[in-house]
């Protein structure tokens, strides 16, 4: 597939830090950071279904959803011009639970004139390897 490409290790950085924009705004229940980083297009696809942005940001209005996290295990591809796609490992607490949970996230960022918006997410729950 010639338009796809693997990115440098330090390509990847920038794409974390975004990345881990919207995962503090599930720390401290900061909605409007979460709306600002989603494009309003966004599509999240879940263990419980299909998510747009007002889904995504909508889960913040009873406060944070997300005690602690660590991203790591990051790969970053190229789709094309200003598009890439960001895949990590997430380990991370929930609110309210006391057991930790691990998952694969696939975060696709498109560049708009207002910056890098994410534009589609899927999560893939982690399962013990054999």
């Amino acid at each position: 597939m010639g338009g796809i490409k693997q990115m440098q290790h330090d390509d990847i950085d920038p794409f974390l830090e975004l990345e881990k924009t919207v995962w503090q705004a599930l720390v401290t229940g900061d909605a409007s950071v979460d709306d600002r980083m989603l494009d309003d297009g966004f599509l999240g696809v879940y263990d419980t279904g299909f998510s747009d942005k007002d889904s995504h940001v909508g889960q913040l209005s009873a406060g944070p959803t997300v005690a602690h996290y660590n991203l790591s295990d990051a790969r970053l591809l190229e789709l094309g011009e200003g598009v890439r796609l960001l895949a990590y490992k997430a380990d991370f607490m929930r609110v309210g639970r006391d057991q930790p949970e691990t998952m694969y996230v696939s975060s696709a960022w498109c560049k708009t004139p207002q910056g890098w918006r994410n534009i589609f997410s899927q999560d893939t729950a982690a399962r013990p390897k054999d």
